[in-house]
């Protein structure tokens, strides 16, 4: 009986290697991406301290230079805020990229794997049609064997009497 070999096993072995990079890479862009999105929240957090900070200093007498030193960092957060917002959009925009190739080299495989189990399936029924051809054979064999005239073990007269 043959062995089975997928006639594209080559192939299907590179597809899989190609999804498995496809994996890490959307794993890097997810890790990427919640970076961003932790910056930004820090961000965040740093401003909502920073208008508190001001909102109790601002009870007792107006010092000039603290509101300017104020309204500096409460720019640079703001603008800080801006560039991790844009950061966070391309991180989000390589993510969908990242996991629409990933999807697609899974969809490459799984072809690839149908395929193989359909040649497989087409292989088993050759296979069964073979042995099944071989035992049609040995039957026929068998029964003609049984179906030749039986050998005479007469023994003629004349050579009895010699």
């Amino acid at each position: 009986m043959r062995r089975f070999r997928f006639s594209l096993e080559t192939l299907l072995k590179v597809r899989r290697q190609l999804e498995e990079a496809r994996q890490r890479e959307l794993a890097l862009a997810q890790g990427a991406r919640d970076r961003a999105l932790q910056a930004l929240g820090g961000l965040d957090g740093s401003l909502k301290a920073l208008l508190l900070q001001r909102a109790g200093e601002r009870q007792g007498r107006l010092d000039l230079a603290q509101e300017a030193w104020h309204a500096d960092r409460h720019q640079s957060l703001l603008r800080s805020m801006a560039l991790a917002r844009t950061t966070l959009a391309q991180r989000e925009m390589e993510l969908d990229l990242a996991r629409q190739r990933a999807v697609e080299a899974a969809r490459e495989r799984r072809v690839l794997e149908k395929l193989e189990e359909k040649q497989l399936q087409e292989h088993q029924l050759l296979m069964v049609r073979e042995e099944q051809g071989l035992l049609d054979d040995l039957a026929q064999r068998a029964v003609s064997a049984f179906s030749l005239p039986p050998i005479s073990a007469e023994v003629p007269l004349d050579a009895a009497a010699s």
